[in-house]
Formats: C-alpha cells, structure tokens, sequence
C-alpha cells in the first residue's frame, strides 16, 4: 500500500476494525457505508443508500459496457456492482480497508461480476494508474477521511481521459462555517477539517476539471 497522510491511516484503522465491519454488513445493510438519500422516516438504510447510487449515476452521460470506472474509497463495493450490473461498465474499485475489501471480493464473486470488478488495496492519495485511464472516477463520503483533498483532487484529474467525469459526494462545512463550531464533531470522528463547497471547486479549478454541478442536501 502506498504511503497515505495520518488521517488517511486512522480511517484505514478504523474501517478495518471489528466494529466498523460489523456496523457497516449489519445495521447498514451490508451493501454500502455512505450516506443514503431518504424519501421518509420508514425508509430503510439499504434502500437509502441504494438511491443514492441511483440517483449519481443518473447524473452521469454515456454510462455503458465500455466505460472504465474508478471508484475511490469503494467500500464493500455496492456502488461498484450496481454500475456494472445497471450499465455493463468494468469498475476499478480502490479502498483502503483490507477486510471491507476482502468482503467485496466475496459480494462480486457470489453475484457473478468477478470479471467487471477489480477490487484494489490503495489510497486515493496516490493513485496506482497510469494518465488517463478512467471515464468516469466516482467517491461517496470518502475524500473527507483524507489529510491531503488536494492531492485527491489531483490524483483524479490526473488518471481521468479528456472528457472524463468525477462524481463525487461528501460531508463538508458550509463555506461561511465559524470556525470551531465543528470541533466536537471533528474530535469525534477523528479529523482536523472538513472540505467546503469553496474548496472543492478552488481544487477543480486549479487541476482543470470544469464544475458541471453541484446539489446540496442539507435538510
């Protein structure tokens, strides 16, 4: 594995712990650990979850069975295997967790999709791909873990083909927050800073990615 900043290597820790394993397979449905989309109150976690992916993928031109994904922080892959399940595509899925990935490995296996996915052990710090390799590189709720977004942002542009797309959701601040109101929260989830809606398009901007757009979702 590539060398990774500390916040990187906490969330590597963490993920990889019984706890989280546990947490994520049972309560949050085994599928995916990002955060869901909810029409309701009654909604469950994995169906929340599973429209999220839905409604990114929606969002994205000329998904189809030659398009090469990059999925940075892919978990135990859900968003993989619907992309190559609803679209065909072959899906590079990059994560730092050894035991999410190990259980990922199983999932593609077990529903026939071992020869769409690549399931990687990586940071998405420093990407393990040549220029222009990727279509399409996709992340949710995972880019807050790291201690470099920038380099993130970078790595992204770097390994996309001209024309090429990045979708991403993650938990930011907004661009005006106070500063240390976040303190207790960062504290708990062991991170310095959150990105910002001002920081992600200045990151975009500087590595020559043009913002298409933007949703926000806070309710």
């Amino acid at each position: 594995m590539s060398q990774t900043s500390g916040a990187v290597s906490t969330a590597r820790d963490y993920y990889n712990s019984e706890d989280a394993d546990s947490f994520y397979s049972l309560v949050w449905g085994g599928e995916d650990i990002h955060i869901g989309l909810y029409e309701s109150g009654e909604d469950a976690i994995f169906d929340a979850s599973r429209r999220t992916v839905a409604h990114m993928a929606s969002q994205l031109e000329g998904l189809a069975s030659g398009t090469q994904v990059l999925d940075i922080g892919s978990g135990y892959g859900g968003a993989a295997r619907y992309l190559a399940k609803t679209y065909g595509c072959h899906v590079s899925a990059l994560n730092l967790a050894e035991v999410e990935n190990q259980r990922a490995r199983k999932l593609n296996q077990e529903q026939g999709l071992a020869d769409k996915i690549e399931v990687i052990d990586g940071s998405f710090e420093k990407l393990p791909f040549p220029d222009a390799s990727f279509d399409v590189v996709w992340s949710q709720d995972a880019i807050l873990h790291s201690g470099n977004r920038e380099a993130v942002v970078a790595e992204v542009s770097r390994v996309l083909r001209p024309g090429g797309q990045f979708i991403f959701t993650d938990p930011m601040q907004s661009d005006n927050c106070p500063a240390g109101v976040l303190q207790p929260i960062l504290d708990r989830i062991h991170l310095q800073s959150l990105g910002s809606p001002r920081f992600y398009r200045a990151a975009a901007s500087q590595h020559g990615l043009k913002e298409l757009g933007f949703e926000e979702l806070t309710r």
